[in-house]
């Protein structure tokens, strides 16, 4: 804040109130989003959301809060849930030296348990392999500048020096390519993080100043997801904010639907399927089609491998679960043959169970399930992969078909890496992938494919790719590819629309964020077009706003 402003504040005893956009600006991913309310006594700041940014890992080693702001000088955070890239920057903040308390939803709490340990032992073990991958081509580097040496002759000073120049000019490549060798934050950063969060129910007023309180209503993007209603100042000086997260399809399973919002003076939309729909059909007869055709694929045995195996990647919150709860309803309905499910995914497993714990916020069907007392997660011949040695054990052949349904979502690790990688060459396998594959990941590199669909993000390609690169190795990929879009879990641009329509004023201004080019300039049209308002903007990284 500059003079003018502090003597302006100090005149009228007025306050300011300012939005830093530090995250998900022109990107998909990062989200963060600081507050600053400015009055000539005090002032208090806040965030909505920490996530990790997942498209440049690199962006996070670095200091993302504004020139002159450290994190010790954070009042509070809050949360709109449970997903890395918009919670996984907490434990960082946290040892860059934030010491306040962190709201989220009860459920969001249960599931950061789980999600932010697991964040660090994932950044442990990158740091191991970048570290290793360099001291290889430090060796690597060496010998070659060694040999250029003996061959010029011990005797000549020249071409030793020449040789030293090499080496150590390659030994600044090398390193100057890896990532950090300290990981972000460790398993037990992530563990201790746990212990800020506070958790606060959907609906429920919360106060944290006598100037600033916030409400959470339900988002329907996952268990526990919300969109964070602020209030900031008082009288004539009140604002509200109204911010989605990420927000959830109309009619989904398990989950309720997006709450309505009356009205706020700000707004801030997430953009992921802002230029797209999703296609209108029925999930479960897809779903059982697919299975079916695999599932007679799979029952020929092959003298080496045995019978097929069909592969499921998913996000181990939130897709995991649907996709189980699917096979569920379609085996019990005798619409697909009853297969083991082997579910082999320690995420996946601990997520499963924080679903089952709040039945109160699950959708009709979803909570008679339960308060039945029967498990919605459970396929009648369930199994649990409890430890890598069960997974290993699924890599050996098989005397009839089964299912293995593991995360990542992506493809982008886990032990389901290990599994495509081991039945990808086989012509009796199938891999699903139920949802969007991010730029640059394994799941878009095996997703090129010349089905119906263009599946989302993933530029088809006129035939399937003969090999696919897994850990830097060439794997055969002989098995059937399916892509099943239907499963993703955010509203595209006429669920948005559905949404906005229930507001009873205009806002002041719209912020579009969480998205590619493509999907924020899409929002912004269809928002312009169809409900006619003005003044949307699409911020970028570092853009600051006086609200």
């Amino acid at each position: 804040m500059n003079k003018q402003q502090q003597k302006e504040l100090a005149r009228t005893g007025r306050s300011l109130l300012k939005l830093h956009v530090l995250g998900a600006a022109h990107a998909v991913t990062g989200s963060l989003f600081l507050f600053e309310q400015i009055s000539a006594e005090k002032t208090t700041r806040f965030v909505l959301d920490v996530g990790l940014t997942v498209e440049n890992q690199n962006v996070d080693f670095q200091k993302r809060l504004p020139a002159g702001i450290n994190a010790s000088d954070i009042n509070f955070v809050i949360i709109s849930h449970a997903h890395v890239d918009h919670c996984g920057y907490l434990p960082k903040l946290i040892k860059d030296g934030f010491k306040g308390k962190v709201f989220v939803t009860p459920a969001t709490r249960d599931l950061m348990a789980i999600i932010l340990p697991d964040s660090g032992y994932l950044q442990e073990e990158a740091a191991k392999r970048h570290k290793a991958r360099y001291e290889r081509d430090r060796k690597a580097a060496a010998a070659i500048a060694t040999e250029a040496g003996d061959k010029s002759g011990k005797n000549d000073k020249t071409a030793r020096n020449r040789s030293q120049k090499a080496a150590g000019k390659a030994r600044q490549q090398a390193a100057s390519g890896s990532p950090r060798f300290t990981p972000l934050y460790t398993q037990l950063d992530g563990q201790e993080a746990i212990k800020t969060l506070v958790p606060v129910a959907y609906h429920q007023r919360r106060r944290l100043t006598p100037d600033i309180a916030f409400t959470f209503t339900d988002a329907g993007h996952i268990l526990g997801s919300a969109v964070v209603n602020l209030e900031v100042g008082s009288g004539s000086e009140r604002r509200t904010f109204c911010f989605t997260g990420n927000v959830g399809r109309r009619n989904m399973p398990l989950l309720r639907d997006l709450e309505p919002v009356e009205a706020a003076d700000y707004v801030m939309l997430e953009a992921t399927y802002g230029n797209r729909l999703h296609q209108k059909r029925d999930r479960l007869s897809v779903l059982a089609a697919k299975v079916n055709e695999a599932y007679e694929r799979a029952k020929t045995r092959d003298p080496k491998w045995g019978c097929g195996v069909i592969l499921i990647p998913s996000f181990a919150v939130g897709r995991g679960q649907t996709v189980l709860n699917d096979l569920r309803i379609l085996m019990e309905s005798g619409r697909i043959p009853v297969i083991p499910v082997h579910v082999d995914g320690k995420m996946t497993n601990a997520a499963t169970d924080v679903y089952k714990a709040y039945p109160a916020i699950m959708n009709d069907e979803t909570r008679k399930v339960l308060e039945s007392g029967k498990d919605p997660y459970a396929t009648p011949k369930n199994v649990l992969c409890l430890d890598w040695q069960a997974s290993e054990a699924l890599r050996q052949p098989h005397n009839e078909p089964i299912i293995i349904v593991g995360s990542s979502g992506m493809a982008a690790g886990g032990r389901i890496v290990n599994h495509l990688k081991h039945w990808l060459p086989g012509k009796q396998n199938t891999v699903m992938f139920v949802g969007y594959q991010g730029t640059g990941t394994l799941g878009q590199a095996i997703v090129r494919t010349s089905a119906g669909e263009r599946p989302d993000s993933v530029v088809a390609a006129p035939t399937t790719p003969q090999t696919v690169s897994i850990a830097g190795k060439p794997v055969r990929l002989a098995a059937k590819i399916e892509f099943i879009p239907d499963y993703s879990a955010h509203g595209d641009y006429e669920d948005q629309l559905a949404w906005l329509k229930k507001f009873k004023r205009q806002p002041k201004q719209v912020f579009i964020v969480h998205g590619d080019e493509e999907a924020l300039a899409g929002l912004k049209g269809h928002i312009e077009r169809v409900l006619g308002w003005k003044n949307i903007v699409i911020p970028s990284n570092r853009e600051e706003f006086e609200l």
